[in-house]
């Protein structure tokens, strides 16, 4: 468990890193508010641990903004202060708990303890699975109650698992959970302890444990889990009740893991699409009859061909390999030319036949009326719970135009049920009018830890900080008070999709045939993949602006318009070069790979898709991309957008002005003497002055400004909504701060760095970001 501790007293923050320490914690230690914020940012943390009396951001403060942020991280206090005022301050900031100086470090371990079972996931005080117990109050673990010899690192990675079982943890994820930013590891460091540990569970019997997932990661290994727990439901962890009481506790590791989740989705997919699979087994019937005339019409023969085809894309992903095998074997003698010998319709026979056995006997009760009920295409999925029918049909009006629809729901009980076999991209959720409140935040908790999360934006109808900070710990993404119009609704929520959407992979799945779009969602869902299907082509650039996906997967074979040509045009455009692309084909033969690595295809899989060598396709590809799309578009040293890259967040942040009618400051920011600092100190220096700074601006401008570096000593921001005036107020506590910085050379001396500053406004100063540098460089001369 990794905790952030923010004290800015030396000897109490060494005692306190040494107590946490032996427990097994991964601990981060800042001394002032402003830099806890900063690393507040840039990691995820399982309990924050904060002083109130600190230097630069108070603790109160620092609660707040976090808490106004979105961070539902666990929070404990610790003041010297013993009075009501102080505490009632705290807790209404959003802090969880409270602890009064000088501090009994035993009450401080159990009240962490306490708090991080609060998370995200119920955890027992015991975590228990089978004969394997592990006790985080005595830091022991046992195995059929003998005691296992395990280093730190150990047993904080199976602590890490037991924690979260049947989630799959990468390396690069393990490193960010249990170790500090001060030592990170190399990966292969992550493979020798979860080798080690491997072993010694072998030794006390537990074998296999721990298992990988192809190209992902490590987890649990539920089958085992299972095989271990002596009569007892599989799954169950048995732990025991809060310090002290002694009383026993249970919860359970969900029952089935992703993979079981998969298979049941799948069948569940067969009772929907079964009428499809037969009408295409009747296609296929229809060849059998028509073989015994003289001739067999050439439609005929293509449409069977067709219909063939599809049937060995998915046949297989029902576990009908076989199934699979005779369809392929249908689709290739179809697919000969010139007229079929005897032999030939003999065994074309003989195999329709034998897999209209297998389609038979994989549902008996076949309903032609689903055919009927294929999947529509999918884009947004947005939800409304609210009695308000005027309020919906509005917001339906509203966006109409771009294709998406509203889904209204009038009361609570009916949305629960609803979302629970659905996972919309975002809820808007009435807490007052729907229902009882405890059931409303309850619901609000659920999609906010869902994997991916859902966002929710509240309406409320009062405006309080506590209403803020409470529906802000519950994991609201946004916050309105009511009464609201349709187009105040409709604004936020376009903001929030924009922000998730950059926060969580989205894939663009383009195939015709909807079973198989169908069946990637429950392959890539719950590992926080958010998939639209698109099975109509012709809508593919319409889908693909809206969407902005991460990763395309294209079918090769489509009606009107085929993967290899939606591939090739999106190459073409600038836009879209880099995007990756993975084709699925149930093609086999290398003339069909070659031609769609050649329009610019990035990876291929093959029919029926098997969810392991796919999500690890997928993995390599986003893993890839992201590197590239970091080294071309941020600076390496600050970290913030880089010229090329911000300067299109700048045009884009004036488009969005010029549309709602509003200003835009663009602000220049310079270490004047950067130059002089290099020559008389070395760029080692130079470098230092650079990233404090960069850290500064981005505690600075957190609230959608656009931020970048354009080198040679010049940062640049982008405020939209304030006026030259306004920014210029704001911007007097910042150079304030940046003059107070005190930077330490690498022979000892000390030395502050003179800041300049100048700003432009559109569309007062100039209508392009050319033209406002340009009168903001002249003041700055």
């Amino acid at each position: 468990m990794r905790i952030l501790l923010i004290e800015d007293e030396e000897i109490l923050a060494s005692v306190l890193l040494k107590s946490l320490t032996k427990q097994h914690y991964v601990v981060d230690v800042v001394q002032d508010g402003q830099m806890g914020w900063e690393y507040t940012q840039s990691t995820n943390y399982d309990l924050l641990l904060i002083d109130v009396g600190l230097p630069k951001l108070d603790g109160i403060t620092l609660c707040q903004r976090l808490r106004s942020g979105g961070c539902f991280t666990p929070i404990l206090l610790m003041t010297a202060k013993d009075g009501n005022r102080e505490r009632i301050q705290g807790l209404d900031a959003g802090a969880d708990d409270y602890l009064i100086k000088p501090l009994d470090l035993e009450e401080l371990q159990a009240r962490i303890r306490a708090l991080i079972r609060r998370g995200d996931r119920p955890c027992t005080p015991i975590l228990e699975v089978g004969s394997l117990r592990l006790d985080p109050s005595s830091c022991e673990v046992t195995y059929n109650n003998k005691l296992l010899e395990l280093t730190a690192k150990e047993y904080s990675l199976l602590e890490l698992f037991l924690r979260n079982p049947s989630r799959v943890f990468s390396r690069g994820d393990i490193i960010e959970h249990l170790w500090t930013f001060d030592d990170p590891p190399q990966e292969e460091t992550v493979k020798s302890h979860i080798k080690y540990l491997r072993q010694k569970l072998k030794a006390a019997g537990a074998v296999d444990w721990i298992e990988n997932v192809y190209g992902l990661g490590y987890r649990l290994n539920p089958g085992r889990i299972a095989e271990g727990q002596e009569g007892r439901g599989a799954g169950e962890q048995r732990g025991r009740g809060a310090e002290g009481q002694g009383e026993e506790e249970k919860s359970r590791i969900p029952d089935c893991d992703v993979e079981q989740k998969f298979q049941q989705a799948m069948g569940g997919l067969w009772k929907q699409y079964q009428g499809l699979m037969v009408q295409r087994l009747m296609v296929l019937q229809e060849l059998a009859a028509a073989l015994s005339g003289k001739m067999l019409a050439k439609e005929l023969r293509q449409s069977a061909e067709r219909e063939a085809h599809k049937l060995a894309g998915v046949l297989g992903m029902f576990e009908q390999d076989n199934g699979t095998q005779l369809a392929r074997e249908i689709e290739q003698i179809l697919g000969k030319d010139g007229d079929l010998s005897v032999s030939e319709k003999r065994q074309l026979l003989t195999l329709i036949e034998d897999l209209g056995n297998i389609i038979n006997l994989m549902g008996q009760n076949v309903d032609y009326q689903t055919s009927t009920a294929i999947a529509p295409e999918i884009s947004t999925r947005l939800i409304l719970i609210d009695p308000n029918l005027q309020l919906g049909s509005q917001l339906q009006q509203l966006v109409e135009c771009m294709g998406i629809c509203w889904q209204q729901i009038n009361n609570l009980e009916d949305a629960k049920n609803f979302l629970q076999t659905t996972s919309p991209d975002l809820v808007v959720l009435n807490i007052d009018d729907i229902g009882w409140r405890k059931e409303s935040l309850a619901l609000l908790s659920d999609l906010a830890t869902r994997t991916p999360p859902v966002p929710v934006l509240v309406l409320a109808a009062t405006d309080e900080l506590v209403e803020r900070v409470t529906f802000a710990q519950y994991g609201a993404r946004g916050f309105l008070v009511k009464p609201v119009t349709a187009a105040q609704v409709w604004d936020v929520s376009s903001q929030i999709l924009q922000r998730t959407r950059s926060l969580r992979v989205n894939i663009l799945a383009v195939d015709d045939d909807p079973l198989i779009l169908a069946a990637l969602r429950p392959m890539l869902e719950p590992w926080g993949m958010r998939m639209t299907g698109l099975e109509n082509p012709l809508r593919f650039w319409e889908v693909l602006q809206f969407t902005k996906p991460d990763l395309l997967i294209l079918d090769v074979e489509m009606p009107h318009i085929n993967g290899i040509e939606l591939c090739r045009a999106v190459r073409t455009d600038p836009q879209w070069q880099e995007l990756p692309i993975v084709f699925l084909t149930a093609h086999r033969e290398m003339e069909t790979v070659q031609q769609v690595f050649a329009v610019g295809a990035d990876d291929y899989v093959i029919k029926p898709v098997v969810g392991a060598e796919l999500l690890a396709r997928i993995t390599h590809r986003l893993e890839r991309s992201r590197l590239l799309q970091s080294l071309s578009t941020k600076d390496a040293l600050t970290g913030l957008a880089n010229q090329f890259q911000s300067n299109r967040d700048l045009h884009h942040l004036i488009a969005q002005a010029e549309k709602n009618q509003q200003s835009v400051c663009l602000i220049i920011l310079s270490v004047t003497d950067l130059r002089q600092i290099n020559i008389k100190y070395g760029h080692q220096a130079g470098n230092q002055v650079l990233q404090r700074w960069s850290r500064l601006f981005q505690s600075a401008f957190c609230s959608g400004e656009v931020l970048g570096y354009w080198g040679n000593g010049e940062f640049v921001v982008g405020v939209s909504g304030l006026t030259k005036t306004e920014v210029n107020h704001r911007l007097s506590e910042i150079l304030t701060t940046l003059r107070q910085q005190i930077f330490t050379a690498f022979d000892g001396d000390r030395f502050q760095v003179i800041c300049n500053f100048t700003v432009a406004e559109y569309p007062n100063d100039g209508l392009t970001i050319q033209s406002l540098y340009q009168v903001a460089a002249w003041h700055y001369s």
